[in-house]
């Protein structure tokens, strides 16, 4: 088992342009983002960079590889990876998040 985490200063990806999230959200990410706005990518931007750091291999990997959607509870669920959990937290000015990688 592997842990990651990841810490965003939400400031830091206001005003990404569209090659940048391009780069980090999926289309069916960009959807919800649309809908939800910074704190959304900054949840996915943080879980995505936890998860890399707790996988074995992260250079075989990059952001588009991890699609991040949300459960019916609310709670964000790795499509594709069942052996990947992952839990993001707002507070204030920075979002946080886990990755554990079975």
């Amino acid at each position: 088992m592997n842990i990651g985490c990841d810490i965003v200063e939400n400031k830091r990806l206001m005003n990404k342009d569209k090659r940048f999230i391009d780069l980090v959200l999926t289309k069916a990410e960009q959807l919800e983002y649309k809908k939800r706005g910074l704190l959304y990518l900054c949840g996915r931007y943080a879980a995505k960079e936890a998860i890399m750091k707790a996988m074995p291999n992260t250079k075989e990997y990059n952001f588009l590889d991890f699609e991040i959607l949300t459960n019916s509870d609310g709670s964000p669920s790795v499509t594709k990876f069942n052996n990947i959990k992952v839990t993001i937290s707002h507070e204030k000015e920075y979002t946080i998040a886990f990755a554990i990688v079975n």
